[in-house]
């Protein structure tokens, strides 16, 4: 239960944020989160090379703002995803329990069962989806897009085949996502400073 209160309170930090350069420091919450709550099904190299991921993306944003004045006000968007994530995540928690037939209890910390991961993984797919929809410039995109791929990593982990590919794979991706948003980013601002 605290990871989940982790993760939310990160994302919603990350989303509510009005400057880039928060944006991306929240972002380090969210990552660093995300790493907690894959290190109980996961290696310690394998979230090493996550939680470095996430670190290298927020980095990267980081460095494209340039200054403190860039971003973007959220504005009614910040309910909007808020709202997305808290209606489909416990519908999608419920959903998960009745597929295995038997009750998953929140454990308070780690949990071998994967129900915080998959848990996690949903709140953070639905306020992604929910950023991507209402964003208005590459700064809400890039936040949207980075939260899909941390997303997905979490709940790459309860797939039972081999992780280190799709860890690696995955990882690579958040950096490209970052790098593709920090493109956007530099090339919108350059028209608006045009």
């Amino acid at each position: 239960m605290i990871y989940l209160g982790l993760i939310a309170l990160t994302t919603l930090v990350a989303n509510g944020a009005t400057r880039l350069r928060i944006i991306a420091v929240a972002f380090v919450g969210v990552a660093v989160a995300a790493a907690l709550i894959a290190s109980a099904t996961a290696s310690v190299a394998q979230t090493a090379v996550t939680a470095s991921a996430g670190l290298a993306a927020a980095g990267i944003l980081f460095v494209a703002a340039r200054d403190m004045r860039y971003g973007e006000d959220p504005g009614w968007r910040l309910w909007l995803g808020t709202f997305t994530a808290a209606i489909v995540t416990p519908i999608a928690y419920a959903s998960f329990r009745t597929i295995t037939g038997e009750a998953a209890a929140l454990p308070l910390l780690q949990d071998g069962s994967g129900v915080i991961a998959e848990v996690s993984g949903v709140w953070l797919l639905s306020s992604g989806v929910a950023v991507m929809l209402t964003a208005r410039s590459a700064v809400r995109v890039s936040l949207a897009a980075l939260l899909l791929v941390t997303g997905v990593q979490l709940l790459a982990r309860l797939v039972p085949e081999p992780h280190l590919a799709v860890t690696l794979a995955l990882a690579w991706l958040e950096v490209v996502v970052a790098l593709g948003g920090a493109f956007l980013i530099v090339n919108e601002r350059a028209v608006l400073d045009g």
